[in-house]
């Protein structure tokens, strides 16, 4: 008798969430970050709380560029706790929060400093206590960004994360990675299958894929307007030159902490 194969395909719920803010992103460093559109805006932020936590409950960022999953996480009263690679930006960043809010309200809102090197120990401080733990993976490009660290690979840092990640999660907890493939010269570099094998090693299941799209819809039709930098890639179509690229969504990979898994604790 042949056994069932046990390597069957196993499709995931798969999502759209419209994730394109209002008013673009003006801060410098953002501007500057090759990871644009992975970051984690306003309506991203918003959607990720609402889906995955409760009132009251705890959120870990790592790597933010931005003050978008704090301020999300004052408006839906969430505490919140980010981990930003340089003292620098966690300092911007504590300045737009307390430009928007006043003190009283930032209560149970914090931001540390915190390198690659030091982010498992950082998460691990609040063993159990966080729903939900979001972790963008910084561009490590070698180009000067203000908001991603200079210094370490993504591959070594991933590991660190999704353990610091497991720590800090209770049970059913969830840890949203938000990710898109990037162009390398003239290759197409998806991060998604190894971020996902990285999470799986550690103990999480995957659960659902979610398409964040970053620009407006208007009348059954995606809003793309090139930047000054798309504009400087348009090539004649008789060249061999790859085609212009432009990046319209993010993928959100939404892992869960299941409590009879044993992952590494």
């Amino acid at each position: 008798m042949t056994k069932p194969s046990t390597s069957i395909r196993q499709l995931l719920p798969l999502s759209v969430w419209l994730c394109a803010d209002e008013q673009p992103e003006r801060d410098q460093a953002t501007a500057r970050c090759p990871r644009r559109n992975t970051l984690v805006g306003i309506e991203l932020a918003r959607h990720l709380i609402s889906a995955c936590t409760k009132p009251g409950e705890l959120i870990i960022e790592t790597h933010p560029i931005n003050a978008a999953t704090l301020a999300c996480a004052v408006l839906q009263a969430r505490k919140a706790i980010a981990l930003a690679p340089k003292v620098a930006l966690a300092q911007a960043i504590r300045a737009q929060l307390q430009e928007i809010f006043p003190a009283m309200e930032l209560t149970g809102i914090y931001l540390r400093s915190s390198s690659p090197q030091q982010m498992e120990s950082a998460l691990a401080k609040q063993a159990g206590a966080a729903r939900m733990v979001i972790y963008a993976p910084p561009c490590h490009s070698g180009q000067q960004c203000p908001a991603c660290p200079s210094s370490g690979g993504l591959a070594n840092e991933r590991p660190a994360v999704m353990r610091g990640a497991w720590q800090v999660l209770g049970d059913g907890g969830h840890l949203a990675v938000v990710t898109a493939p990037h162009r390398e010269g003239e290759r197409l570099r998806d991060q998604a299958p190894a971020l996902i094998r990285a999470a799986r090693a550690v103990g999480f299941a995957y659960t659902q894929h979610v398409i964040a799209l970053r620009v407006p819809v208007r009348e059954g039709e995606l809003v793309v307007q090139a930047t000054p930098e798309g504009l400087g890639h348009l090539c004649d179509i008789r060249t061999p030159a790859p085609p212009v690229t432009v990046g319209v969504h993010a993928d959100v990979l939404l892992f869960t902490k299941v409590a009879s898994h044993g992952g590494t604790r």
